[in-house]
Order: structure tokens, then C-alpha cells, then sequence
């Protein structure tokens, strides 16, 4: 190839206004101006965020973590009166979190430190919630919606 071959390659930014023409250009913007502004994080009112839940102990537990972002804020979440349970979206079945006769509930509590992460177990009979299915969580006063990783 001589270089006249090799610059007509390149592309230019004004050949996307060019391609896109003037109404592409225009729905472009209008979508743009029109963007509604991003939510905030799930848990922020709380003082957690990082919010996720996987399938652990081959499919038989329900792992929730949470980060503690603000630990006044996430201390009612912390605390032994706070039940929590997560509820399938799918089937609408109430998973709770289970007693251990020695250990107690399979979950965090006591004094909440910024930048911990921290736990949660739910039960998963015969594996009911899958990869990918939306659940509720719900940890005390705490309602996140999530997918299950």
C-alpha cells in the first residue's frame, strides 16, 4: 500500500456527523439532554453499599455481603433484632436466615467499622433460587432488589 492508500483509511471525526447525518445527530442530543439522572446506590441510606448475593455451599445457602460505608447509619442493620429474609420473585417463597443450635443465626452482628464487609446466610432448599434469579433482601429496616450472582 503507498501512503495515499494508508490516510484514506483513517478515520476522521466529522465522518460520523457525516454518516449519521444531521437527524442522527439531533435524536442523538435529544436522547442525551433527556437522560434521567442515575439512582443511588442501593443501601446508601444505610450506610452499606457493594450489596450483592451468591449462591454458596453448592447451592444449598444464600451468601449476602454489604460494605460499611457509614457505621451509624448501618449499626440498626448490625443489630441482633433485625431479622432479615430474602424473598424469590420467581416463586414468592420467604427464605430466612438459619439458627444454628451452638453457632445462632448464621450472620453478623454487634459494633459496625467503616470499610468491613460484612454477612448474611439465607436457607436455599433443593437449590430453589438459581444464578441470575431476582430476589428481595430484606435485613432489618434494609429492602434491596438483586440478582443472583
Amino acid at each position: 500500500m503507498t501512503t495515499t492508500h494508508i490516510r484514506r483509511l483513517v478515520v476522521r471525526p466529522w465522518t460520523w456527523v457525516a454518516f449519521l447525518g444531521a437527524g442522527g445527530v439531533a435524536v442523538l442530543l435529544a436522547a442525551w439532554a433527556t437522560a434521567s439522572p442515575p439512582t443511588p446506590p442501593q443501601g446508601q441510606r444505610f450506610g452499606v453499599d457493594r450489596l450483592r448475593i451468591m449462591r454458596t455451599a453448592g447451592g444449598h445457602l444464600l451468601d449476602f455481603r454489604y460494605r460499611v460505608v457509614d457505621p451509624k447509619l448501618a449499626a440498626p442493620l448490625l443489630t441482633k433484632a433485625a431479622r432479615g429474609h430474602v424473598v424469590d420473585e420467581k416463586t414468592g417463597a420467604r427464605l430466612a436466615v438459619p439458627d444454628m443450635p451452638k453457632a445462632g443465626p448464621l450472620r453478623n452482628t454487634g459494633v459496625a467499622h467503616a470499610g468491613r464487609t460484612y454477612f448474611a446466610l439465607f436457607n436455599n432448599p433443593g437449590g430453589l433460587v438459581r444464578r441470575g434469579d431476582r430476589v428481595s433482601v430484606v435485613l432489618g429496616e434494609l429492602t434491596a432488589q438483586l440478582t443472583v450472582e
